[in-house]
């Protein structure tokens, strides 16, 4: 009997996928644990492995379709076996004609169960029936991707200035010689960044701390830490990794800092949940170091490793860059040496850390050539006033420049 490939779940918001590649055609052979296709969701890439062995007697669906989870979308059995009828009129025929007919099904799939599978409060609901839009195509930023009164707003806001501007979305920002004269279309992830960096700085009214401190301290904490974390994991402590510890302990004195805000609160979290911003090729994204507050530094930096480089391969899960409490941003290593990072939503607030370089210091007597950082903290002013956030970054200045403090 034929094997059905369903859309599978993989994330506990995600409710649909998009078929970014085939890697087999219909006749093809394959064997169980295969790379079979390639999905998209709201957060990351993945690759999914082919349930079985056999021949892909049929796909469903093309490339490019948006599909619901648990949607059979192929199906592998043996040479010359018979293809269950597709329900609802699933595509038959050409590839142009399977993808018209796709799309149509998507559609109407989508509207048909978006209310019974969508998370929304009732005030959500209510707004978005009298605004005329589908809660279906809207993202919740609220506990566990509900949907909440500022994301109907949101989108309210969206669809009345693409009207007014009447300009289709660039869909990739042009690099070098791809710029003359061309218009290339965003991948997948960089249309997700742009969509939540604007949400963030449309909905969080950001401020932005300023602090410097002297870094030689951290700089000796990290050489007699190299030869014991080598030691234990293999691999050399990075400065981010030390920085990922003690943010984590500056954040449990000041929970305000890795809280969130929605309609019905403040949601205090209850693990410190430490996201590093990694630079891809065509984008950025955001593993996550999860209860930092148990873990060691040695924990943290095989952890953060294993993240990095899966990161790069495009080999993260869905669970591996969600559930963030608070995000560190370091563009040290390219010689940066300050800058404001945008909030990751639905986090409160995120930490920007700039190169450590020596400059002429003031020590009370002389001027003398010191190792100095300086941080950026980004607030969400919904939860977080300036005397908070100024406290937490003297105590973070603190940890930095006095490591017993970290015993307290």
């Amino acid at each position: 009997m034929a094997r059905e490939v369903i859309m599978p779940k993989l994330g506990l918001t995600m409710e649909e996928g998009v078929i970014n590649k085939w890697f087999v055609r219909e006749g093809e052979r394959v064997e169980k644990g295969d790379p079979l296709f390639e999905v998209a969701t709201d957060k990351v890439n993945m690759e999914v492995e082919s349930p079985a062995s056999g021949v892909v007697l049929k796909i469903l669906y093309p490339e490019g379709a948006t599909v619901p989870i648990t949607e059979v979308i192929a199906y592998i059995g043996e040479e010359g076996e018979e293809v269950p009828v597709p329900q609802k009129g699933a595509p038959e025929g050409k590839p142009e004609d399977r993808e018209r007919v796709a799309e149509e099904e998507v559609v109407t799939q989508k509207t048909e169960t978006a209310k019974e599978r969508i998370k929304a409060s009732p005030l959500a609901r209510k707004l978005a029936q009298e605004y005329g839009i589908d809660l279906a195509t809207i993202t919740g930023t609220g506990p566990g991707g509900r949907i909440v009164r500022e994301d109907v707003e949101r989108a309210r806001r969206t669809l009345e200035e693409a009207k007014k501007r009447e300009v289709p979305v660039v869909e990739r920002v042009p690099m070098a010689e791809e710029a003359k004269g061309s218009v290339v279309p965003l991948s997948r992830m960089r249309q997700i960044i742009a969509q939540r960096m604007v949400e963030s700085v449309r909905t969080k009214p950001h401020f932005f701390v300023f602090q410097e401190i002297l870094a030689e301290e951290l700089v000796k904490m990290r050489e007699r830490l190299l030869p014991l974390v080598e030691k234990e994991t293999g691999l050399r402590v990075s400065y981010t990794d030390i920085l990922v510890k003690v943010v984590a302990k500056a954040l449990e004195r000041y929970p305000l800092l890795y809280a969130s805000f929605t309609d019905e609160g403040i949601v205090f979290h209850e693990h410190v949940n430490i996201g590093v911003a990694v630079a891809l090729e065509d984008g950025l994204i955001v593993p996550v170091v999860k209860e930092v507050e148990r873990k060691s530094i040695a924990q943290i930096t095989r952890e953060l490793h294993d993240l990095v480089e899966r990161a790069k391969a495009g080999k993260l899960t869905p669970e591996e860059i969600s559930g963030g409490t608070f995000t560190i941003s370091n563009l040290g290593m390219f010689g940066v040496d300050a800058f404001t990072a945008i909030i990751n939503p639905p986090e409160s607030a995120i930490l920007a850390c700039g190169a450590i370089k020596k400059k002429p210091v003031f020590d009370g007597k002389d001027i003398v050539p010191l190792a100095v950082m300086e941080l950026v903290l980004s607030c969400d002013h919904r939860i977080v006033d300036g005397a908070v956030a100024a406290q937490f970054m003297q105590f973070l200045k603190t940890l930095l420049e006095e490591p017993f403090a970290l015993l307290l």
